[in-house]
């Protein structure tokens, strides 16, 4: 089982013919966006701190653009009114000639929450029992 499948994670991956610079407007760019990731894209830019809502199948979600690396990934976070965040992070890489490997990566909010604390648990265990109790 791989780390995204054990936080519950919803990895996808497609390798589009357009070129990553291509490919990085429908990432990059609201107007992008709605052309795949939702029904309706009401964000005024794909920039960090923008924030806005979603719409997708109905239901609206709000999103906030966490990090953006020019021409290769954008992070963001959404939560339906009511539900769980989620964060979701966009990937362009080059995949041969004028071909562009997009992946998408969508982790519950609460599920990086739990591994941090297990990670930190370990690492005190680790290091002996008076770590692990102050942990």
């Amino acid at each position: 089982m791989e780390l995204h499948e054990e936080l519950g994670a919803v990895r996808r991956e497609t390798v589009l013919d357009a070129p990553r610079d291509a490919v990085w407007a429908l990432v990059a760019e609201p107007e992008g966006l709605a052309t795949w990731l939702a029904d309706d894209v009401d964000l005024d830019e794909v920039a960090p701190g923008a924030s806005g809502t979603v719409t997708e199948d109905g239901e609206l979600r709000d999103v906030t653009i966490e990090e953006v690396q020019e021409g290769r990934r954008v992070a963001l976070s959404w939560c339906a009114p009511g539900g769980e965040p989620s964060l979701v992070e966009l990937t362009l890489d080059d995949d041969g000639d004028q071909r562009t490997r997009m992946v998408i990566v969508e982790v519950p909010v609460l599920a990086l929450r739990v591994a941090a604390i297990r990670t930190l648990h370990a690492s005190a265990s680790a290091r002996g029992p008076q770590m692990a109790l102050a942990a």
